[in-house]
């Protein structure tokens, strides 16, 4: 879907699949992530951005070293003796300012710099190609597929997108948002290392001064 985006319409539509509002601190964003071109609402974590842009940290887009970070409280001290040499090795290819090593202890000061609270695909179409595109944010956010253009032959991708728990916005530029089906709720939000890949890897293609939204400046 290359056309270009309309946020005040997008916002719209990811309201609609939300269930009629986003939190007013989230930010709508068009980004590449798991290989998929995709509408997200998203709430920066301020402090972290702030933090992160003070120090100079780099994104941590290894899933690997997410999951030895995931071992450690955020801010309280672990005494480096007390983790395998597998994890502490693990841990000293983080990027500078994610953990902070003194006096024998390690500090985990990385967090998740955003949330992810919906993904939207947009579609010309109504194909089952859209459909498994926007499945892969399933998991980690309530995920809709967006049809901007025609609605014809609707039927089947309404029937499959509610077996899978997908939802499905129909809209325009020039009119209403229409929600055809629901995106199932996910439980509990898990915090996972996949989930924080995925935060990363859309804050990674935020970074620029002309990306983050502007709240974070």
């Amino acid at each position: 879907m290359s056309s270009k985006l309309d946020l005040d319409v997008a916002r719209r539509v990811c309201e609609v699949a939300a269930g009629g509002s986003l939190s007013t601190d989230s930010s709508v964003v068009e980004v590449r992530a798991r290989g998929v071109q995709t509408v997200l609402a998203v709430r920066l974590n301020t402090a972290e951005v702030e933090r992160r842009q003070r120090e100079g940290m780099a994104p941590l887009l290894d899933i690997a070293v997410l999951d030895g970070l995931m071992q450690l409280p955020a801010g309280l001290p672990v005494p480096a003796s007390s983790l395998s040499p597998l994890e502490r090795k693990l841990l000293r290819q983080c990027p500078a300012g994610a953990v902070q090593w003194r006096d024998g202890t390690l500090v985990r000061q990385a967090v998740r710099p955003l949330r992810v609270d919906a993904a939207v695909v947009r579609s010309l179409r109504p194909t089952m190609s859209c459909l498994r595109r926007a499945g892969r944010f399933g998991a980690y956010a309530a995920t809709s597929v967006w049809l901007n253009g025609s609605a014809k032959d609707v039927e089947l991708l309404v029937m499959e997108a509610a077996v899978y728990g997908i939802g499905v916005v129909r809209g325009r530029a020039d009119e209403a948002p229409d929600l055809l089906v629901a995106p199932r709720g996910l439980p509990q939000p898990r915090h996972t290392a996949a989930g924080w890949l995925l935060a990363e890897q859309v804050f990674s293609e935020l970074a620029g001064p002309d990306r983050v939204p502007e709240s974070t400046r």
